[in-house]
């Protein structure tokens, strides 16, 4: 026993300090490509959960959108469903209930400044058709939050466009009208097309996970061959 404890004492075998640095080295880069793709991995969920954000409330607030416009009706006999229509606005009648409410005045719009869409609801006072609506709404309600416009070759698309049967064209051939609308174009308009940019929710929300959105909108029955006639109140 004594003999083998000496050898012990004895034995300077071991790592020499070229070794231990390399050894060192080696381990200190491995940790560092560990940390590298943890924060890789980090970054690309991060992106794919704001993706998804921007693509879910991006598309909710799009169905609202379309489900509304679809449900125009014309204010009695005479008065046109859409009474203001502006790139960034639309107006007019609508009926979503069951039939135990009166007819509702909507305005769908875009506050450029807080880059919201955002939908007002005006209720009427009187008895149908004969309906008075205040000029403040009565309820308003966000749709969405963090929108942008679509830029086609630099130039910012309009979030809404409104079309019309051409007179004289191919039966069911549209054309753009101008905005804002006029009276007679409000008159003949049978589709509204809705397109913008959702990006996710977020303080600072990144351009490149933000989502398109576009839907094409038949708002009233036409007959597309007789295009000056325009839609049928409903």
């Amino acid at each position: 026993m004594t003999r083998l404890a000496r050898r012990l004492r004895a034995d300077e075998s071991g790592f020499t300090l070229v070794e231990l640095l390399t050894a060192m080295t080696i381990g200190m880069l491995l940790l560092f490509a560990a940390l590298m793709l943890l924060d890789h991995s980090t970054a690309l969920t991060k992106q794919i959960t704001d993706r998804q954000d921007a693509v879910q409330r991006g598309r909710q607030a799009m169905e609202l959108m379309v489900r509304d416009l679809r449900s125009q009706v014309c204010l009695g006999d005479e008065t046109e469903p859409i009474t203001v229509a502006r790139d960034d606005r639309v107006t007019f009648y609508a009926d979503l209930s069951d039939g135990t409410t009166d007819v509702q005045q909507r305005t769908i719009r875009y506050d450029a400044a807080t880059k919201s869409l955002i939908e007002d609801i005006h209720i009427g006072t009187g008895i149908y058709p004969d309906l008075v609506y205040p000029a403040a709404p009565t309820r308003s309600r966000l749709l969405l939050a963090n929108v942008e416009s679509v830029v086609d070759a630099g130039v910012p698309r309009p979030i809404l466009r409104f079309y019309a049967f051409r007179d004289g064209g191919v039966p069911g051939d549209l054309e753009q009208l101008a905005t804002p609308l006029i009276a007679d174009d409000a008159i003949r308009t049978v589709m509204v097309k809705i397109a913008f940019v959702a990006l996710p929710d977020g303080v600072r929300p990144r351009s490149q996970d933000a989502t398109m959105l576009e839907s094409d909108v038949y708002v009233r029955l036409a007959d597309p061959s007789t295009p000056t006639e325009g839609p049928r109140c409903i």
